[in-house]
Protein backbone atom coordinates (compact mmCIF):
# COMPACT_ATOMS: atom_id res chain seq x y z
CA UNK A 1 0.00 0.00 0.00
CA UNK A 2 1.41 3.33 -0.61
CA UNK A 3 0.69 6.68 0.59
CA UNK A 4 -1.05 9.74 -1.04
CA UNK A 5 0.81 13.24 -1.94
CA UNK A 6 -1.08 16.52 -1.41
CA UNK A 7 -1.60 17.33 -5.12
CA UNK A 8 -2.81 20.45 -6.48
CA UNK A 9 -4.91 19.72 -9.10
CA UNK A 10 -6.86 16.60 -6.87
CA UNK A 11 -6.77 18.32 -3.63
CA UNK A 12 -6.56 21.89 -4.28
CA UNK A 13 -10.10 23.37 -2.75
CA UNK A 14 -9.07 27.31 -3.63
CA UNK A 15 -8.80 28.45 -0.18
CA UNK A 16 -5.93 28.30 1.11
CA UNK A 17 -6.44 27.84 4.90
CA UNK A 18 -8.52 24.53 4.36
CA UNK A 19 -5.48 23.61 1.77
CA UNK A 20 -3.35 23.94 4.79
CA UNK A 21 -5.44 22.12 7.31
CA UNK A 22 -5.89 19.42 4.72
CA UNK A 23 -2.25 19.07 4.32
CA UNK A 24 -1.69 18.05 7.71
CA UNK A 25 -3.71 14.93 7.08
CA UNK A 26 -2.03 13.65 4.24
CA UNK A 27 1.50 14.62 6.98
CA UNK A 28 -0.58 12.62 9.41
CA UNK A 29 -1.27 9.62 6.70
CA UNK A 30 2.55 9.49 5.63
CA UNK A 31 3.22 9.00 9.28
CA UNK A 32 0.60 5.74 9.79
CA UNK A 33 2.90 4.35 6.65
CA UNK A 34 6.28 4.77 8.58
CA UNK A 35 4.70 3.29 11.66
CA UNK A 36 3.37 0.36 9.35
CA UNK A 37 6.75 -0.32 7.99
CA UNK A 38 8.24 -0.39 11.55
CA UNK A 39 5.66 -2.85 12.36
CA UNK A 40 4.29 -2.62 15.94
CA UNK A 41 5.14 0.83 17.36
CA UNK A 42 1.96 1.25 19.63
CA UNK A 43 3.56 4.61 21.00
CA UNK A 44 3.84 5.84 17.36
CA UNK A 45 0.31 4.76 16.84
CA UNK A 46 -0.69 6.57 19.73
CA UNK A 47 0.38 9.92 18.63
CA UNK A 48 -1.39 9.24 15.01
CA UNK A 49 -4.85 8.33 16.54
CA UNK A 50 -4.04 12.01 18.92
CA UNK A 51 -2.83 13.74 15.98
CA UNK A 52 -6.23 12.72 14.04
CA UNK A 53 -8.22 13.91 16.78
CA UNK A 54 -6.66 17.21 17.06
CA UNK A 55 -7.11 17.26 13.64
CA UNK A 56 -10.75 16.61 13.47
CA UNK A 57 -10.99 19.66 15.91
CA UNK A 58 -9.26 22.04 14.40
CA UNK A 59 -10.14 21.30 10.70
CA UNK A 60 -13.69 19.92 11.15
CA UNK A 61 -14.84 23.05 13.22
CA UNK A 62 -12.72 25.59 11.02
CA UNK A 63 -14.52 24.36 7.87
CA UNK A 64 -17.78 24.21 9.05
CA UNK A 65 -17.85 27.90 10.50
CA UNK A 66 -16.29 29.05 7.35
CA UNK A 67 -19.34 27.14 5.36
CA UNK A 68 -21.59 28.35 7.81
CA UNK A 69 -20.60 32.19 8.05
CA UNK A 70 -21.49 32.31 4.16
CA UNK A 71 -24.62 30.22 4.13
CA UNK A 72 -23.17 27.44 2.28
CA UNK A 73 -26.14 25.22 0.75
CA UNK A 74 -24.46 21.64 0.94
CA UNK A 75 -23.48 22.14 4.71
CA UNK A 76 -25.68 19.60 6.34
CA UNK A 77 -23.79 17.13 3.97
CA UNK A 78 -20.82 18.50 5.23
CA UNK A 79 -21.39 17.99 8.77
CA UNK A 80 -22.81 15.25 8.19
CA UNK A 81 -19.61 13.43 6.73
CA UNK A 82 -17.39 15.03 9.76
CA UNK A 83 -19.66 13.43 12.12
CA UNK A 84 -19.24 9.97 10.41
CA UNK A 85 -15.16 10.99 10.44
CA UNK A 86 -15.34 11.81 14.09
CA UNK A 87 -16.99 8.70 14.42
CA UNK A 88 -14.89 6.58 12.97
CA UNK A 89 -11.38 8.12 14.54
CA UNK A 90 -12.96 7.20 18.07
CA UNK A 91 -13.34 3.89 16.40
CA UNK A 92 -9.72 3.70 15.99
CA UNK A 93 -8.86 4.63 19.46
CA UNK A 94 -11.31 1.83 20.80
CA UNK A 95 -10.00 -0.82 18.61
CA UNK A 96 -6.55 0.38 19.81
CA UNK A 97 -7.36 0.01 23.27
CA UNK A 98 -9.08 -3.90 22.32
CA UNK A 99 -5.03 -4.47 20.46
CA UNK A 100 -7.52 -5.03 17.35
CA UNK A 101 -5.78 -6.70 14.37
CA UNK A 102 -4.87 -4.92 11.40
CA UNK A 103 -5.78 -1.35 12.99
CA UNK A 104 -2.88 0.27 10.98
CA UNK A 105 -4.28 -0.91 7.87
CA UNK A 106 -7.92 -0.28 8.31
CA UNK A 107 -6.94 3.60 9.27
CA UNK A 108 -5.01 3.69 6.09
CA UNK A 109 -7.92 2.47 3.93
CA UNK A 110 -10.29 4.72 6.03
CA UNK A 111 -7.72 8.12 5.47
CA UNK A 112 -6.79 7.32 1.80
CA UNK A 113 -10.83 6.71 1.27
CA UNK A 114 -11.62 9.86 3.13
CA UNK A 115 -9.16 11.75 0.78
CA UNK A 116 -10.53 10.26 -2.46
CA UNK A 117 -14.20 11.36 -1.29
CA UNK A 118 -14.28 13.81 1.13
CA UNK A 119 -11.58 16.20 -0.05
CA UNK A 120 -11.60 15.73 -3.52
CA UNK A 121 -14.94 15.50 -4.52
CA UNK A 122 -17.17 16.88 -1.45
CA UNK A 123 -14.51 19.63 -0.36
CA UNK A 124 -13.90 20.95 -3.87
CA UNK A 125 -17.57 21.28 -4.56
CA UNK A 126 -17.25 24.57 -2.32
CA UNK A 127 -14.02 25.77 -3.78
CA UNK A 128 -16.01 28.20 -6.23
CA UNK A 129 -18.81 28.86 -3.92
CA UNK A 130 -16.09 30.41 -1.65
CA UNK A 131 -14.32 31.86 -4.29
CA UNK A 132 -17.18 34.01 -5.28
CA UNK A 133 -17.71 35.45 -1.91
CA UNK A 134 -13.96 36.57 -1.99
CA UNK A 135 -12.33 33.81 0.51
CA UNK A 136 -9.61 32.03 -1.11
Amino acid sequence: MTGLTWNRIKHDVKVDKMNEQHKLLFNILDSLYKVMENKDDRNALVKIINDLITYSKQHLTTEEALLEKYDYPELAEQKEQHKLFIAKIEEFKEDFRKNHFMLHFNMAIFLKTWISNHIEVLDKKYSQFLNDRGVF
